[in-house]
């Protein structure tokens, strides 16, 4: 039996991935799952910046790429958020590919820009430990090492500083393509990616 589609998001710190994942799961009345409070349950911390103190970034990353696989896994999940770094973690973009190849995964990458992610991320930290000496060194050294991966992995990018009717909108349409004519590949972008991607 084929596997229903996963929608994945994917993004830098204060994207929106999380509340655009509840926000089209709900559109859609489908169950969604943010990936932090699977890690966190699995290091037996309350929050992101305990566990950064007591089992160092590694640590984290660590348990974030077993959460993320044991995610993928889950056939109840059908709207996926993870951490910024998430597809960094060893074996995690790999394991997208390959869910992107079997044609069940699909990717979008939140992207509202590096000078609205630097206001976001002053108008609130969050619960996660700063890493970098302000939130405009953060983002663009982020951006760099880590924008070039996402963009190979994603099927669409959304600017989310659009309304969020509009970018839940498209993240609806991008779970719910006929797997005939859905995403298979990174390289292979359905006409909403294009069209998202020429603007």
């Amino acid at each position: 039996m084929a596997r229903s589609p996963l929608l994945l998001l994917i993004g830098l710190r204060c994207s929106g991935k999380t509340t655009l994942g509840k926000a089209t799961a709900q559109s859609l009345n489908l169950p969604c799952a943010d990936l932090d409070p699977s890690v966190l349950a699995a290091l037996g911390c309350s929050t992101v910046t305990e566990a950064f103190a007591f089992h160092g970034e590694r640590g984290w990353r660590d348990a974030e790429a077993a959460a993320f696989r044991q995610a993928l896994d889950a056939s109840d999940i059908r709207v996926l958020s993870v951490g910024g770094g998430t597809p960094t973690t060893a074996g995690s973009a790999a394991a997208i590919r390959q869910g992107q190849q079997q044609g069940w995964l699909r990717v979008a990458l939140l992207d509202p820009g590096q000078e609205e992610l630097i206001k976001r991320l002053q108008a609130s930290r969050g619960d996660r430990p700063t890493l970098a000496s302000d939130p405009m060194d953060e983002v663009s050294r982020l951006a760099a090492e880590r924008m070039p991966l996402f963009r190979s992995l994603a099927d669409m990018v959304i600017d989310t500083r659009e309304p969020l009717a509009a970018c839940v909108q498209r993240l609806a349409t991008l779970l719910t393509l006929n797997p005939d004519t859905a995403p298979s590949s990174p390289a292979s972008e359905s006409p909403q990616g294009r069209s998202r991607r020429a603007s």
